[in-house]
């Protein structure tokens, strides 16, 4: 039934380009709109997928914005995801329509349905992780070695997408037993090197940060900065060691604070908790109760396979909410995607236990259930359409340039600087300003050289210091303009 499963992905996917602005976003959304298209270095670990992907798609798709583009190519991943569990739930439960729900109660989630409508690593991490759970269910069904093949090489894609990824080996170890034992040697060293092969992608980041650095790209070089600044040279991986430190985290890096959490037994009820009302949240108390059945019962007839599907999306619990991280919930897209398939088994299984499988009204109830609970999602999430008229961060710019002069220096943290440098990068619309991000007094040792040659302005922020008399621009955003004593 090829309706189904266009389904699956046409209508999460409609929905998200409905949703996504044309504008350019901020904080590590404006990132993501920018450094694909300029081939750049994002912050650790560099997310090479979906940058190779981004600079493809902002280069040869001719519509609309780039900021749009790397949207809507996000809205792509995070379809695709959504017709993973479609196709999970038909290996497990082989119940085309419940699959379909299954992937609406998903997308239709208010985690999902906003990171699949804005430029988001995310959304290719939870694409890869789920193609990865799909192709292991289809191996582990049928034992056919191209299911296992491609699950190897959406699993490198993952690893070469986002850290997280890592932790969820444990799980998709277990996913690969007992089969495993009866694979092939030819095979799995086939299955070895389709994991590993997308790892080369992650070659790109010294040798771009090589040849940026060689050639004086970035023209925060020219204020005597080092390199090493966001957009162009995040950090500037380009020696080995400076490429591990890249990779682990980099400067101010707070992964550590996010192990160190997995591995407190301490802070595991509190984890919990917060993970049961953030769930309850995203998917509905009915939706929650269906999941819950829909374990046990998958514990009960393949305790291997349930475990391992736990295995997988607990530790990215444990991880993003112990990560001290302003937007923690795009850690448990993983999490909220197994949810939704428990749901879907959950419901099937229930039903089953007191119809007929084969029986339509057991058929038509399952359906009935699930379009309920996500038609329930989707009207309640409907605000989120409301993200398409989202052009607050274009004005900020604008605002900005009208105030500014053409050769300013514009100091600007990370939440709004971004912004800018879309508007500089990819627009080419700041002239001659040069953005550096940081706050007010991170460069302040900079700030007399710079005031010999260009003026300095602090964007949406002040500066507390008393070595420069300050001037006020504007209180729309706050531009506060340094002065010589």
């Amino acid at each position: 039934m090829p309706y189904a499963s266009f389904a699956a992905f046409l209508v999460p996917f409609a929905i998200y380009v409905a949703s996504c602005p044309q504008s350019v976003g901020y904080w590590d959304t404006g990132e993501m709109q920018t450094v694909p298209y300029i081939f750049g270095i994002a912050h650790p670990t560099g997310f090479p997928t979906f940058v190779s992907a981004g600079w493809i798609v902002g280069h040869l798709l001719p519509l609309g914005s780039v900021a749009w583009r790397m949207n809507v190519m996000s809205g792509a991943a995070m379809a695709l995801a959504g017709w993973c569990a479609y196709a999970t739930v038909v290996e497990l439960e082989r119940r085309r329509w419940l699959g379909v729900l299954a992937a609406l109660l998903f997308g239709a989630g208010d985690v999902a349905w906003t990171r699949g409508s804005r430029a988001e690593v995310h959304a290719f991490l939870i694409a890869f992780a789920a193609l990865t759970i799909w192709l292991l269910v289809r191996w582990r069904r049928t034992g056919d070695d191209r299911a296992l093949l491609g699950a190897a090489l959406a699993y490198g894609l993952a690893l070469a997408t986002h850290g997280l990824a890592v932790l969820m080996a444990p799980g998709f170890g277990l996913l690969l037993v007992p089969r495993i034992a009866t694979v092939r040697l030819r095979t799995l060293l086939q299955a070895g090197a389709c994991l590993v092969a997308p790892w080369l992608l992650y070659l790109y980041l010294p040798l771009r940060s090589n040849y940026l650095y060689a050639h004086r790209v970035d023209p925060t070089l020219s204020l005597g900065l080092p390199p090493g600044r966001p957009f162009w040279d995040n950090q500037h991986p380009a020696t080995p060691a400076e490429f591990l430190h890249y990779m682990t985290g980099g400067e101010s890096s707070n992964v550590g604070v996010g192990f160190g959490a997995m591995f407190n037994p301490a802070g595991y009820q509190s984890a919990a908790e917060r993970f049961g009302g953030l769930v309850m949240h995203e998917f509905g108390f009915a939706s929650i109760v269906f999941a819950l059945l829909g374990l046990a019962l998958l514990l009960r007839s393949d305790w291997q396979f349930a475990l391992g599907l736990l295995l997988v999306g607990v530790p990215c619990i444990a991880f993003g909410l112990g990560y001290p991280e302003a937007d923690s919930e795009r850690y448990l897209l993983t999490p909220y995607w197994i949810v939704a398939i428990l749901t879907a088994v959950g419901i099937s299984r229930i039903v089953v236990a007191y119809l007929k499988r084969d029986d339509l009204i057991s058929a038509g109830l399952g359906v009935a259930i699930a379009l309920a609970l996500a038609s329930s999602l989707f009207i309640s999430n409907a605000h989120d359409f409301d993200g398409r008229r989202d052009s607050a961060p274009t004005d900020f710019v604008d605002r900005v340039i009208e105030r500014t002069p053409n050769d300013a220096i514009l100091v600007a943290h990370w939440a709004y600087g971004t912004s800018l440098g879309y508007a500089a990068y990819v627009e080419r619309r700041l002239g001659n300003r040069i953005v550096v991000i940081g706050w007010s007094g991170q460069h302040k040792s900079f700030y007399a050289n710079w005031l010999k040659s260009r003026p300095l302005f602090m964007v949406n922020q002040g500066y507390g210091e008393n070595d420069f008399r300050t001037k006020a621009i504007g209180d729309d955003p706050i531009i506060v303009q340094l002065l010589p004593k």
